[in-house]
């Protein structure tokens, strides 16, 4: 009985000295990237400052494990803690031997998978490693994030309105808690579009952005006649980046004379597909010539005020030969909201995509 004892209360001890070292990992930000496992923390519950090194073990569940990643010993003092950079530049990184290995190798990021991320901190002496001080694993799906597109002020395009309404469209799958940054700034006289974001004073940098949208903000001075500015959007979490869009450039001209549009006329997709602005009365209306045979056009939508939501019951509409008046009815339709801003993106038969955003409003 004594013995037994003596084996529980080892075994109790054990499992407390484990709990002492406390691994904090956020999958979805820190497991796509090499980079982003070695930016864990760790929180050392003991009343001193521990010597220690961790072992990183990413595996996936069809190819098995992936990479493994030892940091050089280093200091873990009481509280929370980054890995030290030396520990960093000192690691080792061994791949396995598959694909999954070898793209990673490659790119430093993880390709779409189902990973296990296991995290062992060891107590390390002055010539060999010694006992297991905490343990702990996490898993994710990893899905490719599509690209962030910029939507409106269109590339290049030449607007009259001195305060616009920048929209884009998310990279998806969304991460819960992610936020955008918009930037914007003068192009002056000789410099390219990523030299005037970088170089230039931002006359726009907000931050804390929680929907693919930003109304002019009130208290920016209103872009100037003449001149060409740059803007790019930046979609983060917790300081660290996710995904950048491309960076987009317009002009501030007024001289042109509107163009008015009769009230029951057709705008052509081309034109529409530029980023001007556009109001649905409860229809989409626009011009597109077919060079193909009839068919049905194939077309989906997507709302910038609720990027989750899903659209049903959208009418079917026919697409013949030579030119075409499209009309999409969506008054019936109650997954459309006065005021929001959607994205129609249209396939034509010879595979072109159009994107045109409009703005919703309930026909009266």
């Amino acid at each position: 009985m004594r013995k037994l004892f003596i084996i529980i209360l080892c075994t109790c001890f054990v499992a407390v000295a484990h709990a002492q070292i406390v691994i904090q990992f956020v999958p979805e930000l820190q497991g796509r990237t090499t980079d982003g496992l070695l930016l864990a923390k760790f929180t050392n519950v003991f009343p001193d400052a521990k010597t220690v090194s961790i072992d990183i073990t990413v595996t996936e569940k069809k190819s098995g494990r992936v990479v493994m990643i030892t940091t050089a010993p280093f200091t873990l003092f009481p509280g929370i803690n980054n890995i030290d950079r030396n520990a960093v530049s000192g690691a080792s990184i061994r791949f396995a031997e598959n694909n999954l290995a070898r793209l990673l190798r490659q790119s430093g990021t993880f390709p779409e998978g189902d990973y296990d991320y296991c995290f062992q901190v060891y107590r390390q002496d002055k010539t060999s490693r010694g006992e297991l001080l905490g343990e702990q694993c996490f898993d994710y799906l990893v899905e490719p994030l599509t690209p962030l597109f910029l939507i409106e002020p269109f590339n290049k395009e030449k607007i009259c309105d001195k305060r616009p309404t920048f929209t884009w469209q998310p990279s998806l799958p969304a991460i819960p808690g992610s936020q955008y940054r918009l930037t914007l700034a003068e192009k002056r006289s000789g410099q390219v579009a990523s030299e005037a974001l970088v170089y230039n004073l931002p006359l726009i940098n907000q931050s804390n952005i929680l929907s693919p949208m930003l109304i002019f903000p009130p208290s920016a001075k209103e872009l100037e006649e003449g001149k060409t500015y740059t803007w790019q959007v930046t979609v983060y979490k917790e300081g660290m980046i996710l995904n950048r869009s491309e960076i987009w450039e317009f002009s501030i001209k007024c001289n042109d004379t509107p163009k008015v549009e009769p009230e029951d006329g057709y705008r052509n997709i081309e034109d529409l597909a530029r980023g001007n602005y556009y109001i649905a009365q409860g229809k989409i209306k626009f011009a597109v010539y077919n060079a193909y045979e009839e068919t049905n056009l194939q077309y989906s939508l997507f709302c910038l005020n609720k990027p989750d939501q899903a659209f049903k019951h959208l009418p079917k509409v026919k697409l013949k030969r030579g030119n075409n008046n499209i009309v999409i009815d969506l008054s019936d339709n109650e997954a459309f909201i006065d005021g929001y801003h959607y994205i129609l993106t249209v396939r034509l038969p010879n595979n072109l995509e159009k994107k045109l955003r409009f703005t919703y409003k309930s026909a009266e």
